[in-house]
């Protein structure tokens, strides 16, 4: 490839990822190593990754399921790789701890694309996720504001082990610390785990009757048995009632859509999920047709951006979500055949 050619390829993929024809895609096997199926959100991204991928055509290979097991999930993208996969999509489960899967990978000359999730050793094409920091400053605002300022939140943890666990902590203690130092932060991890999010909840909010919110990193696990255990203690006040406590989520499901309709969750932070799914299968079909990729704005409204570890990340909007925008269609929560 001539020097002019290399660059006009570079600039296309970093600035217009849409900019070849479906039909121009390449086709072939492929398959997605999942973290875990226990919870909704994987469950919903891994349906709509798989649709995405038939929609294009690819031959797709049954999905695989970690079980929250990274030493799993090496053993699961060996067996992809070996069932002949060109192309694998992975939501890694220890963004470290995936490295030597990504390694096999690469000396089998198959394409990698991560999504949700990023990598922090190893390589990867491309990682497409929201901005967790942002969504993390965002709820942090959130919060700051509905306290006006003091108080005690109580901060629902996903995983450490994995970026977007550590980016949704970093981001919204670092924001606390930064705006609203008088706001105390009680923060218990879960590992996306509902069982955990429960005697998490139940634990603090029996000990600390005075927390005015909860931030939960992650709402299709952590809302449901944070409302029950609510309801369990008394401290189930609807939005706008005397003794409310200030409930806001990572994730926008469906069902946290309908929890701020009727007025059980003040607000969440909604990730792209459809994009995930639908750009992670273009992005996974560009890189195996041999397209590269640089740092710069996209043609969907993101930036791409390289990380600490050199690995080019697409960084997608997540509005907030209340009452006032809860309805627009555009939500994926919202979309028809999400559930």
């Amino acid at each position: 490839m001539t020097s002019k050619v290399a660059a006009a390829a570079l600039t296309l993929t970093a600035f217009s990822l849409a900019a070849v024809a479906a039909a121009d895609l390449p086709k072939f096997k492929a398959g997605l190593s999942t973290s875990f199926l226990s919870g909704p959100f994987f469950v919903v991204l891994t349906n709509q990754t798989t649709k995405a991928a038939k929609a294009a055509a690819l031959n797709w290979l049954q999905p695989t399921d970690a079980q929250s097991d990274p030493g799993k999930q090496i053993s699961d993208i060996q067996t992809l790789v070996n069932s002949g996969a060109r192309g694998l999509i992975v939501i890694p489960r220890d963004s470290d701890a995936i490295a030597p899967a990504l390694q096999y990978a690469a000396s089998r000359g198959v394409a990698v694309v991560a999504i949700d999730v990023g990598i922090n050793s190893g390589k990867v094409a491309m990682t497409v996720r929201a901005d967790n920091v942002s969504m993390a400053r965002s709820a942090c605002e959130s919060v700051g504001v509905a306290l006006g300022g003091k108080g005690k939140v109580l901060e629902l943890q996903g995983d450490l082990l994995n970026s977007s666990g550590r980016d949704r902590t970093d981001g919204f203690e670092s924001c606390m610390k930064q705006n609203y130092p008088a706001i105390k932060i009680l923060a218990r991890p879960t590992r996306w785990e509902q069982a955990r999010a429960a005697d998490a909840a139940q634990t603090m909010l029996t000990a600390n009757p005075d927390i005015a919110a909860i931030y939960m990193e992650s709402g299709s696990v952590m809302l449901p048995p944070v409302l029950s255990v609510m309801h369990q203690i008394g401290r189930n006040e609807k939005v706008g009632e005397r003794n409310r406590i200030f409930l806001i989520t990572i994730d926008g499901s469906p069902y946290e859509l309908q929890r701020i309709r009727s007025g059980e969750l003040d607000a969440a932070v909604s990730q792209p999920l459809d994009m995930y799914a639908r750009l992670g299968v273009e992005y996974l079909q560009r890189t195996v047709k041999g397209d590269s990729f640089a740092p710069g704005p996209t043609n969907h409204g993101s930036v791409i951006v390289k990380n600490q570890a050199g690995n080019l990340e697409d960084l997608l909007p997540a509005p907030v979500v209340t009452r006032k925008n809860v309805d627009n269609p555009t939500l994926w929560g919202n979309l028809s055949g999400v559930n």
